[in-house]
């Protein structure tokens, strides 16, 4: 094989790879069930890649224990894959259970697939500002991130006025989620698109 040959080789492979990452999202986007989810907004930057916007979810948080403790399983690790089965609510889609396997949640709720980042036994109380146990999962899903026109950023991390920043999401049959707006007061600020 000549060198010519094994360089197109290699260019052609890695832009079908390139090709596979956008294909799969543009799947998720197109094919996926809409669903709002409220958020926590954070207040990151990077200098490499512009402004950004870093959220946080009530779904990323998972209580397993006490009043508000979610159904389904309790045995986590961290890294372990987990499904949330959610409800679609106009005002933010609510975790109903939390599954090690997707086949345990019914066909009437939505399955969303993540990752254990932590395991927390105990959290604080800050009407008794005491540590109580309180087993508690976070979890990464994929769409903690999303990446703004430059000098845009401060309107999704901190609104002005007391509006509510939610994101409208799509989640595939696979459990993956992409987001496909950002929304502020219910109204689309960015859209996601290919071009």
């Amino acid at each position: 094989m000549n060198l010519w040959l094994k360089i197109t080789l290699l260019v052609v492979v890695q832009v079908a790879a390139l090709a596979a990452m956008i294909a799969d999202k543009q799947w998720t986007l197109n094919t996926g069930t809409p669903v709002v989810l409220q958020t926590e907004p954070v207040d990151p930057r990077s200098l490499f890649m512009g402004d950004y916007a870093r959220f946080a979810y009530p779904i990323s948080r998972l209580r397993l224990d006490g009043e508000t403790a979610l159904g389904g399983d309790k045995d986590f690790k961290q890294h372990d894959t987990l499904w949330v089965a959610l409800k679609p609510d106009p005002d933010g889609a609510k975790a109903v259970s939390v599954h090690h396997q997707r086949s345990a949640i019914g066909p009437e709720l939505l399955a969303l697939k993540g990752e254990v980042q932590s395991l927390n036994e105990n959290e604080w109380d800050r009407a008794t500002n005491k540590s109580i146990p309180q087993r508690t999962l976070n979890v990464r899903y994929g769409i903690e991130q999303y990446y703004v026109q430059e000098g845009t950023g401060g309107e999704v991390e901190r609104p002005r006025g007391g509006e509510k920043v939610s994101i409208l999401v799509a989640i595939d049959a696979r459990g993956k989620a992409g987001i496909l707006a950002v929304l502020l007061d219910g109204r689309e600020r960015y859209r996601e698109s290919l071009f």
